[in-house]
């Protein structure tokens, strides 16, 4: 089974955006954010009332992406279970938030998560695909 389109949209890297998807339950979501410097993905979890984030991972800065001048193609995605969000620009995979185990999963393991939260960051591993494209599925 396919994963599910929680957003898209076209961007421009530094062009100030925002972008937001939401579980159908309401209980958890991520955002996307290019502050015109950087490119942050968070984790939000609801039900945690005294903490809007509980974890956010750097994606890029602006001035090391080498084809920032053109459009990106960007799109979060969800596991079929809804506990996992991937980030994918150019569908490319730069960042996941696993919310079941706490884990968010990027290129440079930065910044490492606020020790109060209970979340952690692991490095890249190409098997991550496995939770939104398994490879075990029938045709």
């Amino acid at each position: 089974m396919k994963p599910f389109l929680g957003t898209q949209a076209e961007i421009k890297v530094g062009e100030p955006i925002v972008l937001e998807s939401d579980v159908p339950s309401g209980e958890r979501g991520v955002v996307f954010e290019d502050n015109g410097d950087t490119g942050y993905f968070y984790a939000r979890d609801y039900r945690i009332e005294d903490k809007f984030f509980v974890d956010a991972m750097h994606i890029y800065s602006v001035e090391a992406v080498v084809d920032a001048d053109r459009p990106s193609s960007l799109r979060i995605i969800w596991s079929q279970d809804f506990s996992k969000f991937a980030l994918l620009i150019n569908d490319s995979p730069h960042g996941i938030f696993d919310f079941v185990n706490k884990v968010g999963y990027c290129q440079d393991k930065f910044p490492e998560p606020a020790p109060k939260t209970g979340w952690q960051r692991m490095g890249w591993s190409s098997e991550l695909k496995e939770w939104f494209y398994p490879t075990d599925r029938q045709s």
